[in-house]
């Protein structure tokens, strides 16, 4: 995993706790306290939101490695859940009114219980610990209530939300209703800076996408509707990626035994005539006679509950495919399912800029402090204010301004035709300086400055034709554009 490193961060903290020196308490010093609690950890916080019943909770256990978050509907589905790593499994309550966090026993196994002993209006969120060393070791998880899950928790879900850098947004069926639920997030969140810069989109069910028996259809067509809803979603959402939930959960936790390999080899083995019939659908897979296939009804069940059809048929490819051990399989269907590919955009996308995004918040709730400062504490106010301007200028941070524009972009606020509108998300979304260009991965730097170049000149002459707003706009893309050019020369 590669090191992230925190200047950025650490020098956001020195600029409170100076100001925290010069403070007494009030207003001013409790909101630049809380910067500074928040930025107390080297830590990326991951937010996985979306709607109800988006799967978020299983994506979350994947994403874990450990079935910790519930899945079921029980009312610890109301409350948002941190996790991080300790060397026992228990649970922390935190609470509204501020009054000390209650400490409570975890689910059977590690996780968060079936039922709270508080009323759940009363709780801020959940910290749930467990013995997992890798749980917090790139970035911090952070499981949601679903929008609209009870009316009364969607500023409950807003909130819980805004207190993460990143975004993982849960989408069962992608379409229109997607789109606006993430400009209604950013709405609510005005200057939370969610756009392509730190929010990932997930398609969460990709075995209801299509009815073809094709593994590898499903997984064309898959990438197609991912493919489609991001560019819906463009300027909101870096990427799209599609991720069998279900599987992935299964195969990274580990659930499946040497018993369920055995049985799962049986199938393999199976006339393949017989194994279509049967993997048909969930009552043809259990009602197909023992004697016919050997892999009694009570087995056939827990594979339903562990892979639903199209995690059978995946994991019988694999084993067809040469994965004849409990290992080899587990990570066969990793890698099929779509966990690891999203692992590797959360690590590239979001771990590796977490310095300049964790920042990038941070500062931004040191400027709506400043406007708590008192007239003591305007002498205090007024310098915080000179070094967040002068950090503002920081090469790091510069990328993360075209969130603004992004968000200005999607909101109809920057008028851009729709060339423009792609090459300033593929500028916020690239991992690579020729992603960010829209050139292939081995473009010489020769060809990159040209592409560069072309692309300075172009927006020059957009910035020229739009409204004074909107140019502000424009021009944060083409000095970054600049900047990209100047650093290959």
């Amino acid at each position: 995993m590669e090191e992230v490193t925190y200047g950025l961060c650490h020098r956001v903290r020195s600029m409170c706790a100076e100001a925290l020196t010069a403070l007494r308490p009030g207003p001013f010093a409790d909101a630049v306290g809380a910067v500074a609690e928040r930025l107390a950890g080297d830590t990326l916080v991951v937010a996985v939101g979306g709607r109800l019943n988006a799967g978020k909770s299983t994506l979350v256990n994947a994403l874990l490695g450990q079935r910790l978050a519930p899945t079921g509907g029980t009312e610890t589905t109301l409350v948002s859940a941190w996790f991080r790593s300790y060397h026992m499994n228990r649970v922390w309550v935190h609470f509204n009114d501020g009054r000390s966090p209650a400490s409570i026993p975890s689910r059977v196994g590690g996780g968060v219980p079936q039922s709270l002993q508080y009323d759940h209006s009363e709780v801020s969120h959940l910290v749930v610990e467990a013995a997992n060393k890798s749980i917090d070791r790139a970035f911090a998880l952070m499981d949601t209530p679903g929008r609209d899950a009870v009316s009364a928790l969607d500023d409950y879900s807003m909130a819980s939300i805004r207190k993460a850098d990143a975004l993982i947004l849960a989408m069962p069926q992608p379409g229109e209703g997607d789109a606006a639920a993430l400009r209604e997030f950013q709405e609510t969140m005005r200057g939370s800076r969610l756009s392509a810069a730190n929010v990932l989109g997930v398609l969460t069910r990709i075995d209801q996408i299509s009815e073809d028996t094709d593994l590898e259809e499903v997984r064309r067509e898959a990438d197609k509707v991912a493919g489609r809803s991001a560019d819906r979603m463009t300027g909101l959402v870096a990427e799209v990626i599609p991720v069998a939930t279900k599987l992935a959960e299964t195969a990274r936790c580990e659930r499946l035994t040497e018993q369920h390999l055995y049985a799962l080899g049986i199938l393999a083995a199976a006339d393949r005539d017989t194994l279509e019939d049967m993997l048909f659908d969930h009552e043809d897979f259990l009602s197909v006679a023992p004697d016919t296939v050997p892999v009694d009804p009570g087995m056939r069940k827990e594979l339903l509950d562990l892979l639903a059809i199209y995690g059978i048929r995946q994991a019988v490819d694999a084993i067809d495919g040469g994965a004849r051990d409990l290992s080899a399989l587990r990570d066969a269907l990793c890698e099929r399912s779509g966990i690891n590919r999203l692992l590797e955009r959360v690590q590239q996308r979001l771990v590796t800029g977490a310095d300049a995004l964790r920042a990038d918040a941070a500062m931004a709730a040191l400027r709506t402090a400043a406007e708590l400062a008192g007239a003591a504490e305007q002498e205090v106010a007024g310098r915080l204010r000179g070094l967040l301007r002068e950090l503002g200028r920081h090469p790091a941070m510069r990328r993360v301004e075209l969130a603004e524009a992004a968000q200005a972009q999607a909101a109809g606020m920057l008028p851009l035709p729709d060339q423009n509108s792609g090459q300033l998300h593929m500028l916020m979304a690239g991992v690579t300086d020729a992603q960010r260009v829209g050139l292939p991965e081995d473009a010489s730097p020769e060809e990159l400055r040209r592409r560069i170049g072309e692309l300075v000149d172009e927006w020059k002459m957009l910035e020229a034709s739009l409204p004074r707003r909107a140019r502000l706009h424009a021009t944060v893309v083409r000095e970054m554009f600049e900047a990209l050019y100047f650093s290959l020369l």
